[in-house]
């Protein structure tokens, strides 16, 4: 949109009532206007900041990878896998190709699962803390099991050390004779949904344990510091009787670490300049977060950072930035408050150790997400992007802030050269909830690295520090919008016209839109940007509601194709360039009658259409009886109104094929006569990037299509074998320009892959 009509635009926005105006493209007039300058000329591609980091690799693992530690060489990953009671061992000394190696079994007994792990200063051990199965009714102790991690392929176990009930978090002091450990012991006090309390009765505690024995010294004991004290006499905290520890941080000198309360929505500092003893320097509280006007409270499937709240910021992660200053991941963990705070600030917060805030993120971080397709409108009425870790360290000799969004699947970077005023960098997608965060500086190499663990689909993403900017990757490129007034997210089909890309999200958006997607910044800059976003109307000018999952241009529009939720929803969808609608077709009932059931929700999940627009060729995902391994593919000629069907052969998953059933997520029509189907299973994601097997994409010729054909296939190009595509929905693609180009959907946010498949 030219910026004369942008400016009028917010205008309106800012002088007439909410909702009549809320966003740019709620108002059919303003998507008329948007639409009406669509073919405009496109305004030369703006130059793309510089970005110092890029992704090198993503892993899928074994189990979840919660917490990770590196050692200190950087040639090793250790991650803790709490559901399947390891501790995952990872051989990164050639970052892009790193290899797992045989997990080590944490259990005692069968029993416990390991919450976080430490790697001492000298490589030699590996401290980890393991919860014993307790809750409400069994108050386990749990431990610090230590390990002899210098010969990877054979880890042995040292010794034992009983700690409190639950710990969660560990962060390691010192070195050598002078080692000892911060463990915070949150004692959650879990019933089988999670969230029991008993009124602190099992209040939970800091212990401070030395391990000074494994180098030949004499321990300093367990201490145990105790908060119910400092927490009642602390103003603005919660639930002062049941504190609940949650994440260590110990400042580079080891002179002093700092531990979030969370449910408290407090800070202990601990002082540990005394070798053999530490003490509870303070408390305070981590205070609120109030924005006005420029949050998103709506589940409404609409993103309109618009709306006002105070929330307490109940920290998850902190870390230290400098000697004076620590940063919090304010996550939030609590319920709405009798005043009507709300859990969660939404960002991060730079505090000094007294409590005095430094800086606070406000808005930038959500705006952040939102511009890059991240922002979880799924929580929006609970936490946003939830920020749930942080850490910092020198990148070529400069201080960087990694902050990242379990909901938004993101990692922001940040330059800390000024503590009060720091500079946004860039932001990097990772694997499904980031869970734990580490760095990585001191390789003999020189290379410089940091890592995040993924709870959510079980992987590590590792990523490398370049001084003089990250080369561009072509082949797999981060998709933006131009601004952060155009929300996006849930790519679930892609066409072009030779010049842009366009595509339609699926239903995670209420109203249904097309986003024109500029690719003149690939092989610079290794990334597409997002400048046009045309909403769909009715014949009455009203928000048009589809789940759209493919679309197709032609001549004098759009086809899209739209799943239903039954059978008998699925329709073909047309629009003009200004994203009005112009026809809508149902299957016919000579098809609709060959479903298993008419209440199955297996129906279109692309389209394709002929050079003259008069043939269109759907992607039915699993046929019409899903307990057959085939789908279909569905031929429309126009102007004669006749349908043809024939049947696709598909893949099994071979581990899972019932729960990983396989099905078609888009088609392409190639200028040689051949429809290209990108098929898939339900492998990666939620259920983990490891069980990711088929992402593939087979050519069948158009000839062979004729009425209950089984069609033939050949495989053009494995996308899990070649591009390690793991995700799970991998469901956009379009020939343009020559390359193939395949899209991820993020379900509304997360990582968009959008990589170059080649040549068909």
């Amino acid at each position: 949109m030219p910026a004369p009509l942008v400016a009028a635009v917010r205008t309106m926005q800012r002088h007439l009532p909410s909702p009549a105006l809320s966003h740019l493209t709620r108002l059919p007039l303003l998507a008329a206007l948007t639409g009406a300058c669509l073919l405009a000329q496109a305004a030369p591609a703006a130059p793309a900041p510089q970005t110092p980091f890029a992704m090198v690799a993503h892993l899928p693992v074994h189990g979840v990878a919660e917490i990770v530690a590196a050692t200190p060489d950087g040639q090793h990953l250790f991650y803790t896998s709490a559901d399947a009671g390891e501790l995952g061992v990872v051989d990164i000394r050639d970052p892009a190709h790193p290899r797992t190696l045989p997990p080590v079994n944490v259990r005692l007994h069968g029993i416990g699962e390991p919450t976080s792990v430490a790697i001492t200063p000298d490589g030699r051990y590996a401290v980890l803390a393991l919860r014993l199965d307790d809750d409400k009714n069994n108050p386990r102790r749990g431990l610090l099991r230590i390990y002899d991690i210098r010969d990877k392929a054979a880890i042995t176990h040292v010794r034992d050390i009983t700690v409190g009930i639950g710990p969660d978090s560990l962060a390691l002091a010192g070195s050598g004779r002078r080692l000892r450990a911060v463990v915070a012991i949150e004692d959650e006090e879990s019933d089988a949904k999670g969230d029991a309390t008993l009124g602190g009765q099992r209040p939970g505690f800091i212990d401070v344990v030395g391990l000074e024995s494994l180098y030949g010294g004499a321990d300093s004991g367990l201490q145990r510091l105790d908060l119910v004290a400092a927490l009642r006499a602390t103003p603005g905290v919660l639930y002062p009787e049941d504190p609940q520890p949650e994440f260590v941080s110990v400042r580079a000198d080891g002179r002093q670490a700092v531990v979030s309360l969370q449910e408290n929505n407090a800070i202990a500092v601990v002082d540990l300049s005394h070798p053999r003893r530490a003490r509870l320097a303070r408390v305070f509280s981590a205070g609120t977060v109030t924005r006005t006007g420029d949050a998103d409270l709506q589940r409404d499937k609409e993103i309109r950072l618009q709306d006002s709240f105070t929330g307490r910021r109940e920290p998850d992660a902190v870390a230290w930035v400098s000697n004076g200053v620590i940063a919090l991941a304010n996550e939030g963990d609590g319920k709405k408050g009798a005043d009507g705070t709300l859990p969660g600030g939404r960002g991060f917060t730079l505090m000094d150790i007294r409590g005095q805030v430094v800086f606070e993120t406000g808005d930038r971080t959500e705006r952040h997400a939102v511009q890059h397709g991240h922002y979880p409108d799924a929580r929006s009425a609970a936490k946003g992007v939830e920020i749930e870790s942080v850490a910092s360290a020198h990148f070529g000799g400069r201080p960087y802030l990694l902050v990242g969004s379990e909901r938004g699947a993101f990692v922001e970077v940040w330059r800390m050269d000024q503590p009060g005023a720091p500079t946004f960098v860039q932001l990097l997608p990772t694997g499904q909830s980031p869970e734990g965060l580490t760095t990585i500086t001191h390789r003999r190499d020189g290379q410089q690295l940091f890592v995040t663990a993924n709870e959510g689909d079980g992987s590590l993403n590792l990523y490398r520090f370049h001084a003089q900017g990250a080369p561009a990757n072509p082949a797999d490129v981060q998709v933006v919008a131009a601004s952060d007034d155009m929300p996006w997210g849930a790519i679930s089909g892609l066409t072009s016209d030779g010049t842009h890309l366009w595509a339609v999200p699926d239903n995670a958006f209420a109203t249904s839109r097309i986003w024109r997607i500029d690719t003149r910044q690939v092989a610079t800059a290794g990334r597409m940007v997002i400048d046009q976003a045309l909403m769909l109307t009715d014949g009455n000018g009203q928000p048009l509601k589809l789940d759209p999952e493919g679309i197709a241009r032609v001549a004098d529009g759009f086809w899209i194709a739209s799943e239903g939720a039954t059978v008998d929803g699925n329709e073909l969808v047309k629009v003009d360039f200004q994203g009005r609608l112009q026809r809508r077709v149902k299957l016919p009932a000579s098809i609709t009658q060959r479903f298993a059931s008419p209440k199955i929700s297996t129906g279109f999940e692309g389209v394709t259409a002929s050079p003259d627009g008069q043939t269109l060729y759907m992607a039915v995902q699993r046929g019409f009886d899903p307990a057959k391994p085939q789908a279909a593919i569905l031929r429309w000629h126009i102007p004669s109104d006749t349908w043809t069907t024939a049947l696709y052969p598909l893949e099994q998953h071979s581990q899972n094929p019932k729960g990983l059933w396989m099905g078609l997520s888009e088609i392409q029509l190639t200028p040689d006569g051949r429809l290209l189907v990108l098929e898939r299973d339900k492998g990666g994601g939620e259920a983990r990037a490891i069980t990711a097997e088929v992402k593939r994409i087979y050519s069948v010729r158009v000839a062979d299509i004729a009425e209950n054909a089984v069609l033939g296939k050949t495989l053009v190009r494995d996308l899990r074998k070649d591009l390690n595509f793991v995700q799970e929905k991998a469901e956009g693609m379009a020939l343009h320009q020559g390359r193939l180009w395949v899209a991820s959907d993020n379900d509304g946010a997360g990582w968009t892959r959008m990589v170059d498949a080649g040549t068909p």
